[in-house]
């Protein structure tokens, strides 16, 4: 039997840190704009770049102090993989050499030369080369990071991915809040070609966040998701540009046009690695401002500008307790499954405080734009792992909604709720027997049904069944738990719409219920559907003939009684034909 509930079967229908008690998320309104540098900067022109140039770069040392180290210019290379020339540089200085190289959190970095008489941007400190020595990196012109034009969604093919040899991003640290390594797993496949493989670190509230000035060189932290879960990427500002800014040199997830929370960020020490060394930081709470746009060569955004992010609440409780989540994510589909994953893998691992059997109920609502608000019921179970299965789950509805063919799906907002037991609540269907196996055209059928729970006494469950008035001969039932899919799954007819796909969402066959099913003119038509105190397994058939002459009224009598009244005995004309009798068994009468 399969242990896991899952949505699957509508995946089928497309056509192609522990905290132990929850906090609000915190509300940041927009009281002031953040003090910034305003003078004009000089930009370097590359047709002026040549070997052997010498300037320097800015970034933010250990308590946010903008430090300077030296570069040099060895070269400019035109076709590196980038898709846009770069500037190869050696950095030198204090700073870099107790680094032990450039860091990780150092891109972004502005890197100045001289130029007619003034010091002139050239671009962001963006590539490094792992396991070297020397401080050699490639600097992004600047020219081109302003391609990524913070006020325009427009959405540009990246073309291929970088190919840039033994040289990679200067690989953004990573900083989560209300997550532990286990649940950030969720998140690997979103950053691991840009994050830094470095321990997790704090993301919280600043007592200094009002004190913090934004300028070329300051260290900021894009926000994926804040409150009670905080996931961000530390940096370095390279451009200021009235409401407009230029950081990074790189992208930080390659999503084009996308809507981050930009916040402070405080360095706290600047940690040497033979492999890379990084930028060990905080992220505040304070916006900034928003990132708009995550291109290859930069991101870039606005100040003051509210970022679009989705409100989401976790409720759990059970036999270990209670708990509550409350976060924003950015209003981005691709990044609701995964973060909702690893936020109910947090919950339920503070909760359990291991990884066990157990069983538990969920429970959807999502606000879509427009106003209709999808609910979604199901349930997982687990053997050896009830935290992973449950988390797994959680992301499905959202997951669909984000590889839906038919049209974004505008969410506003996420309320997940779910109670758990630790204790496998499953049983298996292991026989069905009718209490006839002849009756006539609309009469309902008595079907008796062994279950097996999980390391319990069998029991019987009984249920009556109505047959459509236009049935006629033998007709074959299917009877089978919401554990396992139809047999003709994979010939349903696939959804056509995105209104198909929501109903579809609320009308799924729960892991909980009691199906019984036949099919009529080549489609399957659902007959009862039964919800059980159980994940219900297995499947039976049941052969039964509808009698009835051709050409008679194909409906039941006016007066006759509703299937829960009806006596169960055949029509006058027809034989009763018991089914084999069943074995002693316990029956609780469950969903009578």
């Amino acid at each position: 039997m399969t242990r896991r509930a899952l949505l699957g079967a509508l995946l089928a229908l497309f056509c192609l840190s522990y905290p132990a008690t929850s906090r609000a998320t915190p509300q940041t309104p927009f009281q002031k704009p953040p003090q910034t540098t305003t003078k004009a900067t000089p930009l370097f022109p590359l047709a002026a770049l040549e070997p052997g140039q010498t300037g320097y770069a800015l970034t933010a040392g250990a308590g946010n102090v903008i430090e300077r180290f030296s570069v040099e210019v060895l070269a400019l290379q035109h076709d590196v993989g980038t898709g846009f020339p770069v500037v190869l540089v050696r950095a030198s200085g204090p700073l870099i050499t107790a680094a032990g190289g450039i860091a990780s959190g150092m891109s972004g970095s502005p890197v100045y030369l001289g130029h007619v008489g003034r010091d002139a941007l050239l671009g962001a400190i963006s590539f490094t080369f792992p396991e070297t020595t020397g401080g050699l990196g490639l600097v992004t012109p600047i020219a081109t990071m302003r391609r990524a034009d913070p006020r325009t969604r427009d959405v540009a093919a990246f073309g291929p991915q970088f190919d840039l040899g033994d040289a990679v991003p200067v690989r953004t640290p990573l900083l989560v809040s209300g997550l532990s390594a286990r649940a950030s797993t969720f998140l690997a496949p979103l950053f691991s070609d840009v994050v830094a493989p470095v321990p997790l670190q704090s993301a919280g509230g600043r007592a200094d966040d009002d004190a913090y000035r934004l300028e070329p060189g300051s260290a900021v932290s894009a926000q994926l998701v804040r409150g009670d879960v905080t996931v961000a990427a530390v940096g370095t500002v390279t451009l200021l540009e009235g409401d407009a800014f230029w950081a990074f040199g790189h992208p930080l997830v390659g999503r084009g046009a996308v809507s981050f929370a930009l916040t402070p960020a405080y360095v706290t020490a600047l940690v040497p690695s033979r492999s890379v060394p990084f930028k060990l930081a905080d992220s505040g709470q304070r916006i900034l401002g928003s990132v708009t746009q995550d291109r290859p060569y930069a991101i870039s955004g606005l100040l003051g500008k509210k970022p679009n992010f989705i409100p989401v609440t976790l409720r759990f409780s059970g036999d270990a307790g209670a708990l509550t989540k409350r976060f924003e994510v950015t209003d981005d589909e691709r990044f609701y499954a995964p973060l909702l994953a690893a936020a109910t893998l947090e919950a339920f691992d503070a909760l359990l405080q291991e990884t066990g059997a157990g069983t538990a109920d969920l429970a959807w609502e999502i606000e879509l734009r427009g106003g209709r608000t999808v609910r979604v019921l199901e349930q997982a179970t687990s053997p050896d792992d009830l935290a992973f299965a449950a988390a797994e789950l959680a992301a499905e509805p959202l997951g669909l909604f984000s590889g839906n063919p038919f049209q974004a799906a505008e969410v506003e907002r996420i309320n997940i709720s779910a109670t758990y037991a630790r204790a496998e609540r499953v049983a298996e269907i292991v026989d069905a027997v009718p209490e006839r196996r002849t009756l006539g055209p609309g009469g309902s059928l008595g079907l008796n049904l062994r279950l097996q729970p999980y390391r319990a006494e069998p029991q019987v469950e009984r249920l009556s069944v109505r047959l459509p008035p236009k049935l006629r001969g033998a007709l074959t039932l299917t009877v089978r738990g919401g554990l396992t899919p139809p047999e003709d799954d994979a010939e349903a007819p696939p959804l056509l719409s995105f209104a198909e796909l929501l109903t579809a969402l609320e009308e799924n066959v729960q892991s909980s219920e009691l199906v019984v099913e036949t099919t009529i003119e080549g489609e399957t038509r659902v007959l009862k559907r039964l919800s059980l105190p159980y994940l219900v397994g297995g499947s039976e058939q049941v052969e039964v003939t509808v009698r009835g002459k051709r050409g008679a009224p194909a409906r039941a009598p006016a007066d006759e009684p509703s299937p829960e009244e009806a006596p169960e005995t055949p029509p006058e004309d027809d034989p009763l034909e018991e089914g084999p009798p069943l074995e002693p068994s316990i029956d609780l009468g469950v969903g009578r």
